[in-house]
């Protein structure tokens, strides 16, 4: 694997399973990475109210040139709608332990194990959230780095997958209480190889996939010139496994393109993962859950039903797909 000058030592874990050898610290990496290409804090989430459904999503990046910006969105399941306020300027501060976000659509603040958000779109539709975390975090590959496109671009990249979530969503004037789970990921890029990016061609999807019977799935796909699928699998004792996934480029389905950006993008993939016999279909809730500010993304709420295990499972979660996956 291709490093880059960032400091690539284990650190100490004073979370849950201590022992474990990891590149990333849960509580003390909360905090800014100095000198990286971009450093993100991000939750998406799964609501309910009633007969309601929503998505929140919640994202504050850094780069270097460009500062902190924040972007949230609301997405109303029950009507279809995608309401989006992105890239405001955000300014963040450190908390002991945890931090502070504000910027003009978001109010964002966390400890080790909570963390409260207020989002209000230009639009006047918002939220009020209260988030707890439950269980162990998930580091991915196991230590937390691992290579995300081509081995060179060199990533670091942990979650809390399990929080539960109090609080209400307020969408044409009426405020809905709603309960919930969210997944917390924290994420940055030192840059080892900066051609790895400037091909155009550098491109992933990300799904959360917290499963009805206790497992939690990561499923990766990242392309350059090569595609790579995987999963993360943090087990419902604590344990912790990396899998195989059949190539997810082959197993999209629901085509449909995008009015505003004219890129095809998938409603969903076939998920089949064999060292677990686990086929799952994640499907997108509905089309449209793009936003637009440096680089087009879907960031979408999912619905997943299939087998695991030989077993019936089902799931609330997420998809994401940075850059265009050049469907034709």
């Amino acid at each position: 694997m291709t490093t880059s000058s960032s400091k690539l030592h284990a650190k100490s874990d004073n979370m849950e399973q201590p022992n474990r050898p990891r590149f990333i610290d849960p509580v003390g990496d909360l905090y800014p990475q100095k000198g990286m290409m971009g450093d993100s804090w991000f939750i998406c989430s799964t609501l309910t109210a009633g007969d309601r459904e929503f998505g929140v999503l919640i994202h504050y990046i850094t780069k270097p040139t460009l500062g902190g910006t924040s972007t949230i969105a609301i997405a109303d399941i029950s009507t279809n709608r995608y309401l989006l306020d992105e890239a405001k300027e955000a300014k963040y501060e450190a908390a002991d332990p945890g931090f502070e976000v504000s910027s003009d659509n978001l109010t964002w603040s966390a400890d080790a194990a909570t963390m409260q958000a207020q989002g209000r779109t230009e639009a006047g539709d918002s939220f009020d959230l209260s988030f707890k975390r439950q269980g162990p975090p998930i580091a991915y590959n196991g230590t937390g780095c691992f290579p995300l496109i081509d081995n060179k671009l060199v990533t670091y990249e942990y979650g809390f997958p399990k929080m539960d979530i109090t609080g209400s969503v307020t969408v044409d004037g009426t405020s809905y209480p709603v309960t919930g789970n969210g997944w917390f990921d924290r994420q940055w890029f030192p840059v080892a190889d900066a051609s790895t990016l400037a091909t155009g061609d550098t491109r992933w999807i990300w799904i959360s996939i917290p499963l009805s019977n206790g497992e939690v799935v990561a499923v990766w796909s990242a392309t350059g010139k090569q595609e790579h699928s995987w999963a993360d699998i943090l087990h419902a004792d604590g344990s912790h496994t990396i899998a195989d996934v059949e190539p997810i480029s082959q197993n999209m389905f629901g085509i449909w393109t995008s009015e505003k950006s004219g890129i095809k993008w998938p409603s969903g993939w076939n998920v089949t993962i064999p060292s677990v016999n686990a086929k799952l279909k994640v499907t997108i809730d509905f089309q449209g859950q793009e936003t637009f500010e440096g680089f087009h993304r879907i960031e979408s709420v999912t619905h997943v039903e299939g087998t695991y295990n030989g077993e019936a499972v089902t799931s609330r979660g997420c998809g994401e797909i940075v850059g265009d996956p050049q469907i034709k």
